[in-house]
């Protein structure tokens, strides 16, 4: 049987926009011949922009108004902020009047029910590989669920559980939601030893001798991609041959781990020089002739040395390593 209620947020997810409510005014009146009228929730009211700014979410949300025909509840679709990594889109739903198994379709459980904010969810699976959805069943035909799509499950599901308590304290039998530490995703200030120094003093004139095929006299720039960034180059002087130039970046506020390339990747090796540990990482950005270290300064600023060989994988690293000495003698602080 088609899973209807994946389908439909997949769909949902895809066209995350701002923008929320759905207002439902007056009170329902039952139609001849029928029951009384079930007034549909609106999903955007189980998480306040308080807590949403805490979480990491542009508020408001987008409301997506329920459709029986497709088994679609009522959802409610925030977006992260633009400074957050990774980036995410959040779903929570509730349905009012509709049969759980129904709409869950046979879907995978994909974890045992666990007690939170005072009430039972199950994680099952979806046809969204990045999707990490858990459910609660509130009464005979009445649920609510909180989804999380981030890049990665693991990830998408560790952001789905800091939702779950919040969104609880919104529903019948929830808990008071506990405190929550607002985001802290944006980037530090700039500051600490790099932010009055210059790259291009990293290496002296006799130090630039030692490294071959490269040139004595490096040119300082800033980057157009790390804030606040500044890096000198020197460029190498072997014409068709394979050496890169040789170039110190400052990131006064870069975080070590923080670099293009180096953003959650572990280093192969660390490189102990002076009692400083540089992590090295060979295929720099998945590119096999670059070769980078880098060096925290301060937990918001960092040092990154980069370059590369053509030709001869064994070479990548080389100037690298044989820099890292001359490099870490001059820095600051």
């Amino acid at each position: 049987m088609r899973n209807k209620w994946q389908v439909a947020a997949a769909l949902a997810a895809v066209t995350v926009v701002t923008g929320c409510t759905v207002t439902v005014g007056g009170s329902a009146s039952p139609v001849p011949g029928q029951g009384p009228i079930v007034k549909a929730a609106d999903a955007c009211t189980l998480l306040d922009q308080a807590q949403a700014d805490a979480l990491g979410y542009q508020s408001p949300g987008r409301s997506v108004k329920e459709n029986k025909e497709r088994l679609q509840p009522p959802m409610c679709l925030w977006s992260s902020k633009d400074d957050i990594e990774p980036s995410a889109v959040l779903n929570v739903g509730i349905a009012s009047d509709m049969d759980f198994n129904e709409y869950i379709s046979g879907a995978v459980k994909k974890s045992e029910p666990q007690q939170v904010g005072g009430l039972s969810w199950t994680q099952y699976a979806s046809i969204l590989p990045d999707d990490c959805t858990f459910y609660a069943l509130l009464g005979a035909k009445s649920f609510a669920y909180v989804g999380v799509s981030a890049g990665k499950i693991d990830k998408s599901c560790e952001l789905a559980r800091t939702v779950i308590p919040q969104v609880a304290a919104h529903l019948p039998g929830g808990q008071d939601a506990p405190p929550l530490t607002p985001s802290t995703s944006a980037k530090p200030e700039p500051g600490g030893p790099l932010l009055s120094a210059d790259p291009c003093a990293m290496l002296k004139p006799d130090q630039v001798a030692q490294l071959k095929d490269i040139s004595p006299t490096g040119e300082k720039d800033t980057s157009s991609t790390v804030p606040d960034a500044s890096y000198c180059l020197w460029d190498d002087t072997d014409g068709d041959g394979g050496q890169k130039a040789f170039e110190v970046w400052f990131g006064p506020s870069t975080p070590v781990g923080d670099w293009p390339g180096a953003k959650g990747v572990n280093p192969t090796e660390t490189a102990d020089v002076g009692g400083r540990k540089w992590g090295l990482f060979p295929n720099m950005g998945g590119l096999r002739v670059n070769c980078g270290a880098t060096l925290a300064i301060t937990d918001t600023s960092s040092v990154q040395v980069v370059s590369g060989f053509i030709g001869d994988d064994a070479k990548t690293c080389d100037l690298v390593k044989q820099g890292l000495p001359l490099v870490t003698a001059n820095l600051p602080g």
